[in-house]
């Protein structure tokens, strides 16, 4: 969303109070009962945003490109080995675009599918007899004795059906030919340039100009998650405030525990020519250029497990596990945490499998925000009144939508007509940013305009989540960013800690 966005639908959140307005919004990791036992198709984060490297900056504003990202499989202890992380070649992996406003996430589909071979059956760890694993292929990746490719399909214009999307148009990237996923980060011996083999991993489609990445890499998103569930026992009490000075600095933690310190996710990125995500194939102007984005991981309805191979001992299945009959949604994702302090716990593995446009059924959680309630009741300070329309608005609607009609549709909008900011420049609390003075300074580039690695959703949704009171004292968890800081350059998160030598932080280490 532009920051015309953030002065209409969040006029009427909380949000904007900081930029002069009245009462608003709430990443996800083990965020359902079902998905806490399906690491491989547990989403944990969203990421839409106008990439800001360099070459894109320096673009015209129409040739702009954006970037989506799809990071699954949590908390990644990054020395979890022999058997590291890997994406799951039995679910389905998909990033939805909405480019004309109806709520219906199916105008632009990216699937992403794996397939994974044991190239060296007999080996159990790379051996002093092989080469350091320098290459994704071939002689000088020998040390990998599994690897997974994956292919991307760009489907547009399409229909939800029972057996999964009819649709218009089809484009298998790179004529259908699978590219090879970057792999976990073992550590300096095994990998002795583990930037520059990852760095092999990015590839662009020439037909189309988009350019995609799938592999592991640091985790991005920044939470001091142990007390944020701990019923909100944040680390000053009974208000958690940041002085205007710690809360102006991007580059401290000033009393919070970042929970993923030193861990790893799996991580899908593509990056499209904005052109190429209009409804019209223009360039992004104030009528085409906001989209809405979720992404869905989906399992067939029926998982077969082979077993024991007892009628032919001698001959083994080639698959153990093998998946049967049309796809069905398991986990999704757009804006951040709304699963988690929005959605209650009898009602969050439902809310996985419905699509964000059925999201209606839900709005009473979102108008009753119980996490506000929760806010009110550890520290004693006020909360806007229910019902919180302020918030089914901004997370279900477009900003020229009627607050009062349908359609509702849970999605993360990003205005491309926005410029990207330079990474030196990005502030992590984008419309709320301000210097330590107090003054404002918002970065418009930012979530809710989209999200972007670095964007500290956390104390944006408890802030909005509070209300005036709330963003008047600079609540938050203590936590602004990550161990690895901004990372300039697509894929846009950072290079993972590697197994040998990763640390965990707590404040003051």
């Amino acid at each position: 969303m532009h920051m015309s966005r953030c002065c209409s639908t969040l006029a009427l959140a909380s949000l904007v109070l900081a930029l002069g307005a009245a009462p608003a919004r709430a990443a996800s990791h083990r965020e359902a009962p079902l998905m806490t036992l399906d690491p491989a198709a547990d989403i944990t984060d969203v990421y839409a945003f106008v990439s800001y490297d360099a070459d894109n900056l320096a673009r015209a504003a129409g040739d702009r490109k954006v970037t989506l990202i799809l990071n699954v499989i949590p908390a990644q202890e990054p020395s979890s080995g022999p058997n590291y992380f890997a994406f799951d070649d039995n679910v389905l992996y998909e990033i939805h675009v909405d480019n004309n406003k109806d709520g219906d996430a199916e105008d632009i589909i990216y699937q992403v599918r794996f397939q994974t071979t044991v190239d060296s059956p007999n080996q159990f760890v790379a051996t002093l007899a092989m080469p350091p694993v320098t290459d994704l292929e071939g002689p000088n990746a020998a040390g990998m004795a599994i690897k997974q490719r994956y292919t991307v399909t760009e489907l547009k214009n399409c229909k939800e059906k029972s057996k999964g999307p009819k649709c218009k148009q089809k484009t298998a990237l790179f004529g259908g030919q699978s590219k090879p996923t970057v792999p976990s980060n073992i550590g300096p011996k095994t990998m002795p340039d583990y930037a520059a083999l990852a760095a092999k991993g990015i590839f662009t489609d020439p037909d189309t100009g988009i350019r995609v990445f799938a592999g592991q890499r640091a985790e991005t998103f920044a939470i001091d998650l142990g007390a944020v569930f701990d019923t909100v026992n944040l680390r000053r009490t009974p208000l958690p405030v940041e002085t205007v000075v710690e809360d102006a600095n991007d580059a401290i933690n000033p009393f919070g525990t970042n929970a993923f310190s030193g861990f790893n996710v799996n991580t899908i990125a593509i990056e499209v020519p904005a052109k190429r995500l209009t409804s019209d194939g223009a360039s992004p102007s104030t009528a085409n250029g906001t989209i809405g984005v979720y992404a869905s991981t989906s399992r067939q309805q029926v998982t077969v497990r082979r077993g024991a191979p007892a009628l032919n001992p001698k001959k083994p299945p080639s698959d153990l596990l093998e998946g049967k009959k049309s796809f069905r949604q398991v986990s999704r994702m757009a804006n951040p945490l709304v699963n988690e302090l929005i959605i209650p716990i009898g009602k969050k593995d439902l809310w996985n499998a419905t699509d964000p446009s059925d999201e209606a059924q839900f709005l009473d959680f979102y108008r009753n925000l119980a996490v506000a309630d929760a806010l009110k009741a550890v520290s004693g300070v006020d909360v806007p009144p229910k019902p919180r329309n302020d918030i089914v608005h901004l997370l279900t609607q477009y900003a020229s939508q009627d607050p009062s009609k349908a359609p509702f549709a849970e999605l993360l909008r990003l205005d491309m007509t926005v410029p990207p900011t330079a990474p030196a420049s990005i502030k992590r609390l984008g419309p709320l940013a301000h210097d330590s003075t107090g003054a404002s300074t918002p970065d418009p580039a930012g979530f809710p305009n989209g999200r972007r690695p670095n964007d500290d959703v956390t104390d944006l949704v408890i802030r909005v989540a509070g209300g005036k009171n709330y963003i008047d004292n600079r609540v938050g968890d203590g936590v602004h960013l990550n161990d690895k800081g901004i990372t300039s350059d697509f894929p846009f998160l950072p290079t993972p800690f590697d197994g040998r030598d990763r640390v965990h932080k707590d404040p003051g280490e």
